[in-house]
């Protein structure tokens, strides 16, 4: 007697069932990606604002710029590894931002923090020894502040940002300035390399191809 197997499969019912359900697990993925987003051009916002404020505080206090303060170690004795600005007002040079140095003009743009937290105006707590580590920003770089940028386009002082997603730069530049990366008050250039990344021209765009290193005119 020949015996006969019978093979069974899907029902359109359960393939419609599988497929929504990896729908809504996309969608939730998505979604999540998309919170998490908001929430780091938030903080980048939160911190742009807080950062310029407690600079301008600092300045109305004490009458120099953090960093380009020549008077700070006197006035705040207990700060470590830091050291007086050249009182030239600017902090440091156009494109020192993210640097390490410890000397010349470009500490300053270092230094700057270590004045700012022995004033008690950055409050985020720091490792390693010294109280001139730059803040992080929220997407795996820092703030920094220095003087000028973009080969020239801006000669203040500026507060920058490095290795933002080109989606979270054209969103804080849109939601704080014009969201033109080469015009306003706000640009922006690819971000390139740990040091000296603000020195290069505005890029005329936002590329998905890139992250960005933004500054602002303070």
């Amino acid at each position: 007697m020949k015996r006969t197997t019978t093979q069974s499969g899907f029902t359109l019912v359960e393939l419609s069932i599988v497929l929504v359900i990896i729908g809504l697990i996309i969608g939730g993925v998505l979604t999540g990606q998309q919170i998490i987003q908001n929430a780091r051009i938030t903080n980048a916002i939160n911190g742009i604002q807080a950062y310029q404020g407690q600079l301008q505080t600092y300045t109305q206090n004490y009458g120099a710029m953090p960093g380009d303060d020549p008077s700070a170690t006197t006035r705040f004795p207990s700060m470590r590894q830091s050291a007086d600005g050249n009182n030239n007002g600017k902090i440091g040079t156009a494109s020192s931002f993210d640097t390490t140095s410890t000397t010349g003009e470009a500490s300053e743009s270092l230094h700057v923090w270590a004045h700012l937290r022995a004033a008690g105006l950055v409050k985020n707590q720091v490792t390693g020894g010294t109280t001139a580590i730059q803040p992080p920003n929220p997407f795996g770089g820092v703030f920094g502040f220095q003087n000028g940028a973009f080969g020239g386009v801006f000669t203040t002082t500026v507060l920058c940002l490095d290795k933002v997603t080109a989606g979270a730069a054209q969103a804080i530049d849109a939601r704080l300035d014009d969201g033109t990366s080469n015009a306003g008050a706000i640009q922006s250039t690819p971000y390139t390399n740990a040091t000296g990344s603000s020195a290069n021209a505005p890029t005329a765009t936002y590329s998905d191809d890139n992250a960005y290193t933004m500054c602002v005119r303070i």
